[in-house]
């Protein structure tokens, strides 16, 4: 395992963010789009976990997102950002929501 300077951490942006609408997106197998509300704006993100997840698993709940990448298309739709989720070895993902009395935009590290 590589180590890092604990100063490499504090560059990413981590933010609680709210999922208001969620689609799988035509044409793929894995992507789901997702809309999230972060307080001060609104942003689309693009995550790979529709072959694990429905849209039904997100809308409405809290999440945590790394908000400062550099945004990336993913089959024609930008995507501004990565939600965070837990993976074991062989490659079951776990959603990690947050709970309902953290405020949307609160910062995470």
């Amino acid at each position: 395992m590589e180590l890092y300077d604990v100063n490499e951490f504090w560059k990413f942006d981590m933010r609680v963010g709210l999922v208001k609408r969620a689609e799988r997106m035509k044409r793929t197998r894995k992507l789901i789009k997702l809309e999230v509300d972060f307080g001060s704006e609104d942003r689309t993100i693009v995550s790979g976990l529709a072959d694990q997840y429905s849209p039904e698993d997100f809308e409405g709940r809290k999440f945590i997102f790394v908000l400062n990448l550099k945004p990336k298309k993913l089959s024609g739709v930008e995507s501004r950002g990565m939600l965070i989720v837990a993976e074991t070895e062989d490659e079951k993902v776990y959603l990690l929501p947050v709970p309902d009395e953290v405020p949307v935009g609160t910062r995470v590290w």
